[in-house]
């Protein structure tokens, strides 16, 4: 039977995983353990362990970069043909389906994801924990398809400048990347009052002005509200000169 036969996600049943007669390849994980595992339905699943296994011939796999629980629970699902998304596990899971270019576990990330925005009660712990894992997967796994889903899902909420991106500066402001500002500026809806805010207190505390002011003071918009309400003006004038 050839690998174009078989459409997954598919259930080949979990109870074959770590069998004798079927583990013909050895998955090892980071406390050391290993499982067996088949590599025809490992390859029915991913091009990746396609060329591993038919190109590079190699016999035994490690997963020692994801936790041994998010390990299993990939392959499990590999076998299963089904994966339960939770916050708890996102990242890793994400990841690892990145990894071994799963298509249809990382649609089913990004689908978690999409209803993890859904229902945003709107809490900067909950926000950030969204906006975090989006960065991530842009910056890591080169994926923009999570800061759109953020993106459009925060732009929605009247008050995101003060609810979240102002917060977001104050916690982060010297790690904070172009990419990401750009993101965050992006979804102010030109209220960008709050940001002024967490820039000046930021000079006020670092004494100086560090590249993210400069790169905040380089968005036309944000220049244009601040020459809007002269007093935010004066303020950030004697502070700069």
């Amino acid at each position: 039977m050839s690998v174009a036969e078989i459409s997954v996600p598919c259930n080949f049943g979990v109870a074959n995983l770590h069998d004798e007669f079927h583990g013909n390849v050895t998955m090892e994980f980071k406390d050391s353990t290993s499982m067996r595992a088949c590599s025809l339905i490992l390859s029915w699943n991913s091009e990746v362990f396609t060329y591993l296994f038919s190109e590079l011939r190699q016999g035994t796999i490690e997963l020692k970069d994801f936790s041994k629980e998010v390990a299993v629970m990939f392959l499990e699902s590999l076998y299963s043909g089904d994966v339960v998304v939770e916050k708890s596990h996102f990242r890793e899971l994400n990841k690892i389906s990145h990894a071994f270019k799963v298509m249809w576990m990382s649609k089913k990330c990004t689908d978690a994801f999409t209803t993890f925005c859904e229902s945003c009660s709107q809490n900067f712990k909950e926000m950030a924990f969204l906006f975090n894992e989006a960065i991530y997967s842009e910056t890591t796994l080169k994926s923009d398809d999570l800061i759109k889903t953020v993106i459009t899902t925060f732009s929605r909420i009247k008050n995101v400048s003060e609810l979240f991106v102002e917060q977001y500066l104050r916690e982060k402001f010297t790690e904070i990347k172009p990419a990401t500002l750009e993101h965050l500026l992006g979804m102010c809806n030109g209220v960008h009052i709050p940001v002024l805010r967490a820039v000046k207190d930021h000079i006020k505390m670092e004494e100086g002005v560090s590249a993210t002011v400069h790169a905040v003071f380089s968005s036309t918009e944000v220049v244009q509200c601040l020459v809007k309400y002269s007093q935010m003006y004066d303020d950030m004038m004697d502070l700069l000169f």
